[in-house]
């Protein structure tokens, strides 16, 4: 950031803080109800300011006052283009007490909202994750009713529960795999901690604009609506959230974004099975899940987990992929298997979960992540095996959901 960005980003700040927050009696800034701070210089050379702005309690009339008058604010500070202020919450309602430990069995059912840290009772994969799982899933209970997005005709969740094993970068590439496919796609990215998917599309410097309708209009790329707190928030910047701000946050980019016609919105969730990734598979209105994992134990045995804790929540899985199943040397042509052979498959077939394919460690991939140009852009063997998943993928969507699709093994 240059030293005059540093210096309207300053000011910016103490026009906001010269709003007072009636519960705090202090400025929106000093009561620390401003978070997230970016700026973006425009092709005008003036700049886009985006921020999110903490409330209490969910909507009220005193919350979209406090964002009128901030957007206003902002506005009429000289070299300020255009503003996108985004609300998140603690909770949706005010906070109940906790119940006593008499009334919390250990096999209680999963909590239907973000408030409730998990227990140990609440461990869904603590006795299934040595037997086998339907890849439908559906338990006798009759799943939670869940608020559609509009617009959008399936929302497939991609999940790893283990972090570093290429979730982000194979969510993208299927992603454009499926637009190629003549399908209109988006991608959510709800890892709200480490937000990749700007880098990974190239758009890390735009900022999205709202609508008349008070609306996030998404932003796109390589043909691909797209939508990430990255776009919101600085980079550099760590987003220290608890966890039902976080939820708050993710709601908000699913319900108050005008997706408008998609075929399919993937969702590139944050790793781990825990409280946010639990009320995501609750809250969401989830078509069904696909995990992808590497061949070694530590991230199969986080697969099992995951795996179970969509089953509990009604969520159908379609499959599983192995990533960076091998390597191959350029030249001999020879495949080393550095993270172990056969992991994902195995794991799959003892769950009873369908097994999608094998992608191997392929440097363009990388680099085209990189860059900006995900690599199943480009014609050649990379493009050929998403599509291939991608198709598998769709064919899957179309028939009953838990049915195996043939396996998919990048040659």
């Amino acid at each position: 950031m240059t030293n005059t960005n540093s210096g309207l980003k300053q000011t910016v700040l103490d026009v906001l803080d010269k709003i007072i927050h009636p519960d705090t009696a202090k400025g929106l800034v000093s009561s620390q109800k401003v978070q997230g701070f970016s700026l973006q210089t425009g092709e005008s050379g003036d700049a886009k300011i985006g921020f999110i702005l903490e409330i209490d309690g969910g909507p009220s009339p005193l919350a979209d006052s406090l964002k009128q008058k901030a957007e206003k604010a902002v506005l009429d500070i000289d070299g300020i283009e255009a503003v996108t202020v985004i609300m998140t919450s603690h909770s949706d309602r005010p906070q109940a007490r906790a119940p006593s430990p008499e009334k919390t069995a250990q096999n209680a059912p999963l909590a239907s909202g973000a408030s409730r840290r998990m227990q140990k009772g609440d461990n869904v994969a603590a006795q299934d994750s040595k037997r086998p799982v339907p890849a439908g899933g559906p338990s006798k209970a009759a799943p939670p009713e869940r608020a559609k997005i509009p617009g959008v005709n399936a929302m497939i969740a991609i999940a790893s529960a283990k972090g570093g094993v290429g979730k982000s970068t194979v969510t993208s590439n299927l992603a454009i795999a499926c637009a190629q496919l003549g399908l209109k796609v988006g991608i959510l990215d709800t890892d709200v901690y480490g937000p990749s998917l700007p880098t990974m599309f190239g758009t890390a410097k735009t900022s999205p604009e709202q609508g008349k309708d008070g609306k996030l209009i998404p932003i796109e790329a390589h043909g691909i609506k797209t939508m990430s707190i990255g776009y919101l928030a600085d980079t550099d910047a760590p987003m220290i959230w608890r966890g039902p701000v976080v939820v708050s946050a993710i709601n908000q980019m699913m319900q108050d974004v005008a997706w408008a016609d998609l075929d399919i919105l993937f969702v590139d969730t944050p790793p781990g099975t825990g409280d946010i990734q639990l009320s995501l598979a609750q809250r969401a209105p989830l078509t069904a899940a696909i995990i992808v994992s590497t061949p070694q134990e530590v991230a199969l045995a986080d697969v099992r987990r995951g795996v179970a804790m969509f089953h509990k929540t009604h969520t159908p899985v379609l499959g599983i992929i192995e990533n960076m199943a091998w390597f191959e040397d350029p030249v001999s042509k020879n495949r080393s298997y550095i993270f172990g052979e056969g992991g994902a498959r195995r794991t799959a077939e003892a769950l009873e979960t369908p097994f999608l394919g094998e992608l191997p460690i392929v440097q363009s991939i990388r680099e085209s992540g990189d860059a900006g140009t995900p690599a199943a852009l480009k014609a050649g063997p990379v493009q050929d095996s998403f599509r291939l998943l991608a198709e598998k993928i769709i064919a899957s969507l179309e028939a009953p959901l838990g049915k195996a699709p043939p396996q998919i093994i990048f040659e």
